[in-house]
């Protein structure tokens, strides 16, 4: 099993295609998919909101106040419309951002946690092993070796044309 599949933990952000693909470690489910038309308005604005500042500590209270509800409604409403809790929407919109970080840059873990919203270097590498399967290290590490035979492929094919 290759842990770099589109569809085993990159998400695309609601505001560029207004979908979501999202992966539940918990179960066998490889991903999830929402459209955000099918979410109750009120979750859209929370996930919206999370988008946003997913970078900054965010409060359920504060973002239960954002749509009139308590923050056990609030819970309770966005695992039932999303299959997921805001804290594992939470974590893994962080993951997916700190992927495209070690993707294209050079930041150090330390760098991208901080970017991402991780007040601790030890919590970033643990989520993103437990969600991904490869600390973020062995994550870049792969990702450059797969970036550069794709760049040799391309320049053989190139060459024999």
């Amino acid at each position: 099993m290759i842990p770099y599949q589109f569809e085993q933990g990159r998400a695309t952000t609601l505001t560029s295609s207004r979908l979501l693909v999202l992966r539940l470690p918990e179960s066998g489910i490889n991903s999830l998919k929402h459209d955000s038309r099918h979410l109750d308005r009120r979750i859209q604005v929370v996930v919206e909101q999370l988008e946003c500042s997913s970078d900054q500590p965010i409060g359920i209270e504060e973002m239960a106040r954002l749509v009139n509800l308590s923050p056990s409604r609030l819970a309770h409403l966005f695992k039932s419309e999303t299959k997921l809790s805001i804290l594992q929407y939470l974590t893994q919109l962080r993951i997916a951002r700190a992927k495209l970080k070690l993707e294209s840059s050079f930041l150090s873990i330390k760098e991208i946690a901080a970017s991402v919203g991780f007040c601790s270097v030890t919590r970033f590498v643990a989520c993103f092993k437990n969600l991904v399967g490869d600390t973020p290290s062995q994550y870049r590490k792969h990702f450059s070796l797969v970036s550069s035979r794709s760049a040799e492929r391309a320049t053989a094919r190139s060459a024999n044309t």
